[in-house]
């Protein structure tokens, strides 16, 4: 992009994203009968045309196995792939394919709640089953569950902005707008919205309803009011996106979350460290709060595992207008972690009291969690699912790892099953 034409700005488009939600829910419910219906994370105010991406939730018959994950994980990343040619200006929408997909009991059930769902705005499908799925989210009481997720998140926030983390691809016109609404929408808003929920110890589901009532909680007003008056322009301040403007707000936005979390902590959050803490003692502190592992955080890391097959092959395609090399890499710096050490670890750690690696967890597991032939799935997912790849070989590396997905998920699915049998009644 020439310098003269960064501040050049593509007005607002029209917003799709009723159409697209309508659209890819009965693409994808028409080729995988299963699924029932569908959700969104945040609110749909919360979407910003030509910015924001779309992050989907599917629920599915309780009669789900481990063989129709797989199948649907294909059959839903062919939508994408088929929509992608389409509908060339929907390549923003399309980046991921659904996070946690549930079945409607685990979605229902309240030993398996997770802290996210009382962040999502239900859409289409069984209208019975949504109906209890709001009444649900809306009802559920604050617990210390919730306490840790919130702090959690904004550990993960939390310190000077990122410049390298969150790559502007598949905008097109819109590019130039982007370190905006990553700063804002991305970066400061879920922090500012778990600091609102630990603040009011109640669950709420938008990113702008939030900043709402932020400017009312918390010090600072002002820079919150700025931060909503920007996305409501849809980013179009040229000062703000050049130097010394750009370098200003990051240490705006820096100095107010600091801000929030001196206010959460002298208000009384069960946290050991200081009030004003640096990012290595908030982390640490949160870590301790975390205490040991938990049947819902064995729930949190594997759900998202049941689409990724279909994720990484979508991925490996070839689309000259969709740029998948920084997803891969992005999945490649936390799937292993996320998959394989976090499940592992926690089972053993529920079962047996053991703080091991994820390797002795899993021969400790042979013959009695799992049979061999899962064990030799799970080790050959940990090794093509390692992080190392040249930026040349992430296309090759996705598609290596959704061809050996299958067996990998079977296996995690085996670990879900027996964990809800010993842990989660």
């Amino acid at each position: 992009m020439k310098t003269d034409d960064r501040m050049k700005f593509a007005p607002c488009p029209a917003n799709d994203f009723a159409e697209f939600i309508a659209t890819y829910f009965k693409r994808c419910s028409e080729r995988v009968p299963e699924i029932e219906g569908n959700a969104g994370k945040w609110c749909f105010e919360d979407l910003v045309p030509g910015m924001s991406d779309f992050d989907t939730r599917f629920f599915v018959r309780d009669s789900m196995t481990a063989e129709g994950w797989c199948r649907m994980s294909m059959e839903v990343g062919r939508v994408h792939f088929e929509l992608a040619r389409e509908r060339k200006e929907w390549a923003r929408n399309l980046e991921h394919l659904p996070g946690v997909n549930l079945t409607w009991s685990e979605l229902l059930d309240p030993k398996q709640y997770f802290p996210e769902f009382s962040q999502w705005t239900f859409h289409h499908g069984n209208e019975k089953r949504l109906k209890a799925a709001r009444t649900m989210a809306a009802g559920h009481k604050w617990t210390a569950d919730d306490e840790r997720y919130h702090w959690k998140k904004i550990s993960i926030y939390y310190g000077p902005y990122n410049r390298t983390i969150d790559p502007a691809i598949n905008l097109g016109v819109y590019e130039n707008k982007y370190p905006l609404h990553s700063r804002l929408l991305h970066y400061l808003a879920p922090p500012v919205h778990s600091a609102v929920c630990l603040m009011e110890k109640k669950s709420t589901p938008g990113k702008l309803e939030a900043m709402w009532r932020a400017k009312q909680l918390f010090p600072n007003p002002k820079t919150m009011q700025r931060v909503m008056d920007l996305i409501a322009s849809h980013y179009e301040s040229p000062d703000d996106l050049k130097e010394p403007g750009l370098t200003s707000l990051d240490e705006e936005l820096t100095r107010y979350l600091e801000c929030v979390v001196e206010t959460l902590i002298k208000n009384g959050a069960a946290l050991e460290c200081p009030k004003r803490p640096s990012v290595k003692e908030l982390k640490n502190a949160v870590a301790v709060m975390n205490g040991p592992p938990s049947f819902s955080q064995l729930f949190e890391n594997a759900k998202f595992a049941r689409l990724m097959k279909g994720r990484l092959w979508f991925y490996g395609q070839d689309l000259s207008w969709f740029d998948s090399a920084p997803l891969v890499r992005n999945e490649l710096n936390r799937m292993r972690a996320n998959f394989f050490e976090g499940p592992l670890r926690f089972y053993v750690k529920l079962a047996m009291n053991k703080d091991v690696s994820a390797h002795t967890a899993l021969n400790m597991m042979e013959g009695n969690v799992l049979d061999r032939a899962q064990v030799e799935a799970c080790r050959k997912f940990a090794y093509a699912s390692r992080p190392e790849c040249p930026d040349s070989e992430l296309k090759q590396r996705a598609r290596e790892i959704a061809e050996i997905f299958d067996p990998f998920l079977h296996a995690l699915e085996s670990l879900l099953r027996r964990a809800t049998t010993d842990f989660g009644k």
